[in-house]
């Protein structure tokens, strides 16, 4: 890994770890205004809209543009959106409007963000380490998203409600200074055409759609947020309500996910050449539903930390291994638009089940949509299991080896 690959890995380290900080506080800080589960669960939907309504014009724009400039742009709107808002919460209590609307600005940041860090990653790292690269990022991110950043997150909203928001503005601020380090120019190479946006949105739908292998694991990541979003988005109120938490509490049991995705960052490649790329992902979701459904049954803490701990691994996971693969079975020219069509599917699922289980928790209670996600899960991996397998792998990178 060479010196670009330290200071991308060392921004993205920096920048999760404020996310992980505004993780607990976020929340946090809208339960101190509402008990509504509706209102609560919102917030989630205003962060993940973005990547319904501008995913695929962000893929369009990461393969025209330099995909270093955009990283560092996006890194800035998110320090100046948080930054402001830290500042509103210094000087009063900013509605659950204003909330919402920085959590929407800081959403559609991430889409242009994520799509060109995808894109952009395969340029600074050979292909046949692509896995090892991808799970030290995400084991890195999950370490500082995950586990440092929400309990201090926690400790920071006692403290004062803005200063975790403000520590979030800075770490993005510090990102974008690392990213304009990275020195060179990456504007895929295409050759030249006057297509127009619709035009390129369409081709990189096609060719994931036509993709029959990255369908699959596209579809399956969208049916995998949707019920987790669902949880997750009332994950605040169960913890104080069913399983009796403090906010502190909230925080530390939060840590056992960061524990669980930097470990799943470790094991990912070995447990991908041990088990297979396919098998792997399969296993993954069965993993993921049996957490979901053992939270869902519990009251107990150190229950509820260990289910978040699997979460964790799976999660890491499956970013790791279904986006190596994505990466490694892309064109260069359609990267951007192909991670944008798959993200879309993948986080556009999310505010939709951050609303649902919003909905579920009011009509059933806190434990519904953790038990639903875990049913859920249990059926997508049954489903998916004669799609993805080996055979359907070996087969795509054959033909990618052929055709690159």
């Amino acid at each position: 890994m060479d010196s670009r690959f330290t200071r991308l890995w060392t921004a993205s380290t920096i920048s999760n770890l404020g996310d992980g900080v505004v993780f607990a506080a976020f929340p946090l800080i809208v339960a101190s205004l509402t008990r509504d589960p509706i209102a609560v669960s919102v917030l989630a939907f205003s962060l993940r809209l973005p990547w319904l309504l501008f995913a695929l014009p962000a893929g369009v724009i990461v393969d025209r543009r330099d995909r270093r400039r955009l990283m560092m742009g996006a890194d800035l709107v998110r320090a100046a959106a948080l930054g402001m808002l830290a500042l509103a919460l210094a000087v009063g209590d900013p509605s659950l409007l204003v909330l919402y609307l920085v959590g929407f600005l800081v959403g559609m940041a991430e889409t242009i963000f994520d799509s060109a860090a995808e894109a952009f990653l395969p340029a600074i790292v050979d292909t046949p380490t692509l896995s090892k690269a991808n799970g030290r990022l995400v084991s890195a991110r999950w370490l500082a998203n995950s586990f440092i950043g929400p309990p201090l997150g926690a400790i920071l909203f006692v403290a004062s409600t803005s200063l975790p928001i403000a520590v979030d503005a800075a770490t993005f601020l510090l990102a974008a200074v690392l990213v304009f380090t990275i020195r060179g120019h990456y504007t895929p190479q295409r050759a030249p055409t006057a297509n127009t946006v619709r035009h390129d949105i369409r081709e990189g739908i096609r060719w994931l759609w036509n993709h029959r292998l990255l369908r699959a694991t596209a579809l399956m990541a969208g049916g995998y947020n949707l019920v987790v979003s669902g949880m997750v988005a009332i994950l605040v109120l169960f913890a104080q309500d069913e399983v009796a938490l403090s906010d502190l509490g909230f925080g530390l049991v939060l840590a056992a996910l960061g524990v669980g995705g930097f470990l799943g960052g470790l094991i990912a490649n070995r447990l991908e050449e041990a088990l297979g790329t396919a098998r792997a992902l399969i296993v993954i979701v069965i993993m993921a539903a049996a957490a979901a459904t053992t939270m869902g049954f519990t009251s107990h803490a150190l229950v509820m930390g260990a289910s978040l701990f699997a979460f964790g691994i799976a999660a890491t996971l499956w970013n790791v291994i279904a986006i190596s693969l994505r990466q490694a079975l892309t064109p260069d020219e359609l990267r951007g638009r192909v991670a944008a069509a798959g993200k879309m599917v993948a986080y556009g699922a999310e505010p939709i089940g951050a609303l649902l289980g919003g909905l579920v928790a009011a009509q059933i209670g806190l434990r519904g949509p953790i038990l639903v996600a875990g049913a859920a899960l249990a059926l997508m991996a049954l489903a998916a299991a004669p799609v993805v397998t080996d055979q359907a792998v070996q087969t795509a990178r054959a033909q990618t080896a052929t055709t690159g």
